[in-house]
């Protein structure tokens, strides 16, 4: 049986915009469950087409609105403005911050424009769309932004340096515009998930390596996040008002709490796996397992 303060808040609410793709439309359906009404965004309108489909939603629960989340700030205050006036001009109730891309690559081999192309993608886009986004939800008076952000926002994750700083510059944003809209009825919650299973041997994950994209079977399954129990977590944070959010397995949510209650442990032991951890990831081993990767050997799949 679902929570049920969380089947009444989402069934009740007004239209959920989920800027996908990856978990995207895992939570679409998730939220879809729960009467949400959803506006689908993405760059690639087919995709969107397709989730739409999946969902066998009819078109009054269901918006489509495709756009690049990376394009000029007019254009996301043109998908901004369509979003507000979606089913009759009922607003948005959760803007959900999902869009994003990976990384495997040394820091030190990391070329600019990959470093741009994750700027953007992780941080800069989100931030921009979110302040055209802004002046609807404060001239309603409610509204949730809703940032899947990562564990690399709370501690280094080596072999994923642009990455991380792109997940630290999300988590700074918004958890400053959090406590700037406290006294309006906008409310802002940061969820950092560890690695979710989005891939798998059959459709294998596509990353940032060095100098471009990459693709890359998916390892450490074990390790990783079932992608429906990430988007109720998420869903969950979102229903309940919780300001932030950690969802992962060990040892990544163990780490994360050496590192935030025990710093000088958390340095010597990151500063001890890195190196080692960063070639496992820029090899396409999994960089979840401390056991194998200190010892070198291949990650299970």
């Amino acid at each position: 049986m679902p929570v049920c303060s969380l089947t009444v808040r989402l069934a009740s609410c007004q239209p959920a915009l989920l800027v996908l793709p990856g978990l995207g439309a895992v939570l679409a359906k998730y939220f879809a469950g729960f009467g949400a009404r959803l506006i689908l965004s993405s760059r690639d309108a087919s995709k969107l087409q397709n989730v739409k489909s999946s969902l066998g939603l009819a078109d009054d629960r269901v918006v489509v609105l495709p756009f690049d989340l990376c394009s000029e700030y007019s254009e996301l205050e043109k998908a901004a403005a369509a979003a507000d006036a979606a089913f009759g001009g009922a607003g948005v109730d959760y803007l959900i911050h999902n869009a994003g891309a990976s990384q495997h690559a040394m820091a030190a081999e990391t070329s600019s424009e990959v470093t741009d192309a994750l700027m953007a993608l992780n941080a800069v886009g989100p931030i921009k769309l979110t302040r055209a986004a802004l002046p609807h939800m404060l001239g309603r008076d409610r509204g949730r932004i809703v940032v899947v952000g990562s564990m690399s926002s709370k501690l280094p994750s080596p072999g994923q340096a642009v990455y991380a700083a792109a997940k630290m510059a999300l988590y700074g944003y918004f958890s400053t515009l959090a406590t700037e809209v406290a006294d309006t009825g906008v409310r802002v919650t940061i969820c950092c998930p560890g690695p979710v299973a989005t891939g798998s041997e059959e459709a294998p994950r596509v990353v940032y390596g060095p100098t471009g994209r990459i693709v890359q079977n998916a390892t450490g399954a074990a390790n990783r996040l079932d992608p429906a129990r990430a988007a109720q977590l998420i869903a969950n944070a979102a229903a309940h008002g919780v300001d932030e959010a950690w969802m992962a397995k060990h040892p990544v949510l163990a780490v994360g709490y050496i590192w935030q209650l025990l710093p000088r442990l958390g340095w010597s032991l990151l500063k001890k796996v890195g190196p080692k951890r960063a070639r496992a990831v820029k090899e396409g081993r999994s960089g979840y397992d401390v056991s194998k990767i200190m010892l070198g050997k291949e990650a299970g799949k």
